[in-house]
């Protein structure tokens, strides 16, 4: 992605050239003359260092997760100012980049640039993901990779369902000393969607198609409208997180009612067939 502006709800936004987020600009919403005070606040808090190390554990492999256990631990004496820059030296972590001086600022990864906005005000995380999506989805038809569309249409509302599900976790769970990624329901809560949309699991996809690539997976082979389908439903099962509906067959039973609802509607509509021609002629 170029490097660009964007305008969301009246904020002028910076996306560098690897597609990061400007939490600067977003903090201006708050506090235009010093928004790196804001930044530090979120940094400093407990929650938004356990969504960066989960982040992180997921998306790098490089990542220092004992150094990380380290700086979360120093993180809680309040006499300590959050330092990003350190946070980065220390756990080599990839989804957040800081700079000082006139032209610096600190941006993040589209996800962890969500959560930001998250702590910050949801109503304008759901404008900027919005946003995102429209400017990833515009590039890649015209870039004409058929995949990285799939993709960018799969996760569209992964950060969403995440951070919810990680504002669920047992306090323990996440401060545990020992690896927690497998322990984590992020696998477990995007296979009852696999199962409502695509009538199984990814595992049970992966056993019936051995001949396909091993970095490929079903959404990836998905039509455009179990993808779309599968974005409204990651969105609201998130929600469903923050309204307190945690027990598992009652997420099931509103997820399932859903998309019998919008199924219909949306195999109806033009824009997404019209979506469908042009990933079929790439």
């Amino acid at each position: 992605m170029a490097k660009k502006n964007i305008t969301i709800d009246g904020t002028t936004v910076g996306i560098d050239k690897n597609g990061f987020i400007s939490l600067t600009d977003i903090a201006k919403r708050r506090q235009d003359s010093e928004p790196r005070f804001i930044i530090r606040s979120w940094f400093k808090n407990s929650n938004t260092l356990q969504f960066l190390e989960t982040w992180e554990t997921l998306e790098n492999a490089n990542f220092k997760r004992d150094q990380m256990i380290t700086f979360r631990m120093s993180m809680q004496d309040n006499s300590i100012t959050p330092n990003i820059q350190n946070y980065i030296n220390q756990t080599g972590a990839t989804g957040i980049v800081s700079s000082s001086g006139r032209y610096g600022g600190t941006y993040a990864h589209s996800d962890i640039a969500l959560n930001f906005c998250y702590w910050l005000s949801p109503k304008f995380q759901v404008y900027l993901m919005k946003e995102f999506q429209r400017l990833k989805a515009d590039e890649q038809l015209r870039i004409g990779d058929p995949f990285n569309i799939k993709r960018f249409l799969a996760t569209g509302s992964y950060s969403i369902l995440v951070t919810s599900i990680l504002s669920q976790m047992d306090e323990r769970l996440l401060t545990h000393p020992q690896p927690y990624k497998s322990r984590l329901p992020f696998a477990a809560e995007a296979d009852i969607l696999n199962k409502i949309i695509f009538g199984q699991t990814a595992k049970q996809w992966r056993a019936n198609n051995p001949d396909k690539p091993t970095d490929r997976n079903q959404r990836d082979y998905a039509s455009i409208l179990e993808l779309t389908i599968l974005n409204h439903l990651e969105f609201l099962d998130g929600m469903l997180f923050q309204w307190d509906v945690v027990e598992i067959k009652e997420r099931e039973t509103i997820l399932q009612n859903t998309y019998d609802f919008i199924y219909p509607i949306l195999k109806r509509s033009k824009t997404i067939k019209k979506l469908q021609d042009l990933a079929d002629k790439m």
